[in-house]
């Protein structure tokens, strides 16, 4: 009997894993039996691991989210018993929802035998790299200025990012994805208007600043959140000033605040800008009004269209 355990704090790349270790493994022969194992007495689970097959000649059976069951323990240690002594030809996938502890017994069961794979968060650096390798898999290209298009467009989010690549597949021409095609096809998302909020505070542009925060506060995108957002472009913006007066340059600029490239000209532009005493009186503004709106003093949103028109 052949065994592995899939899991991580991505749970759509962890289930995709699984679904392609299915396909490379089924054939015309082979059962697939699809498990509720935390919904599923414990009991039942082991006669269903049990028992052979009648109709074909093995099976794949897929276990989700075994590590929530209410009789786990009980569970498990018939599971690993099964597991260490059962000759069949079946294939069991147990697929969690959830990143497994290492130091648990479940896990350096499967460890023990390399039997685990780990789907990680991604990264925007890793996404990146991930989204050029879904592409290169279906057979697409895609232009150099439309790759950061699509991944702020997709909000750096895999399983919306390999939806919109799947729309786009019936549409583009070339099997080539341009800029102009992500522009027209994708929906803006969240991180792109925060991005853009930024770099219209960052160059003045308060009429923008205003649109793009009416378009938030429709999509009822938190206050606070929008707030902390805001207060961590004027932290950058001051730290770039402080860099600048030290004589740094661009590439040491980014390293230090552990943000992209592309965004530190904004940032040195801003810096220039705005002088101690604004970037002060920003602070303390952005300060209050988190308190206002804790203390239920004022509108959040009242309160974040008032502060856009300083910025």
């Amino acid at each position: 009997m052949r065994y592995i355990l899939y899991h991580g704090n991505s749970t759509y790349l962890s289930l995709k894993s699984v679904n392609q270790k299915i396909k490379e493994n089924k054939d015309d022969t082979t059962e697939v039996v699809v498990i509720d194992a935390e919904n599923t007495s414990a009991q039942v689970l082991i006669d269903t691991l049990a028992s052979p097959t009648l109709f074909t000649s093995s099976r794949i059976l897929l276990l989700k989210r075994t590590y929530r069951n209410k009789e786990r323990e009980k569970l498990l240690e018939e599971i690993f018993l099964l597991l260490e002594t059962n000759t069949s030809s079946d294939t069991i996938v147990f697929w969690e929802d959830q990143k497994i502890k290492a130091n648990t017994k479940y896990y350096k069961f499967f460890n023990k035998e390399k039997r685990v794979v780990e789907s990680k968060e991604l990264n925007k650096r890793t996404f990146l790299t991930w989204m050029k390798n879904e592409l290169e898999e279906e057979g697409i290209t895609i232009e150099k200025d439309a790759v950061r298009a699509l991944a702020e467009r997709t909000n750096y989010d895999p399983e919306r990012c390999s939806n919109e690549i799947e729309k786009m597949k019936l549409i583009i021409e070339d099997n080539t994805i341009t800029r102009q095609d992500v522009l027209s096809l994708v929906s803006n998302t969240l991180e792109s208007d925060i991005w853009n909020l930024i770099d219209a505070i960052n160059t003045g542009d308060t009429k923008y600043s205003v649109e793009i925060l009416e378009r938030l506060i429709s999509q009822s995108v938190d206050a606070n959140y929008i707030i902390s957002m805001i207060t961590r472009n004027v932290r950058l913006i001051t730290l770039t000033k402080y860099l600048l007066e030290e004589r740094e340059e661009s590439g040491n600029i980014a390293k230090t605040l552990k943000v992209p490239p592309f965004t530190v000209p904004s940032l040195i532009s801003s810096s220039k800008k705005y002088s101690k005493k604004k970037l002060k009186t920003l602070y303390t503004k952005l300060s209050n009004l988190d308190f206002q709106i804790k203390k239920g003093q004022i509108n959040p949103n009242l309160g974040l269209t008032l502060l856009s028109s300083i910025l």
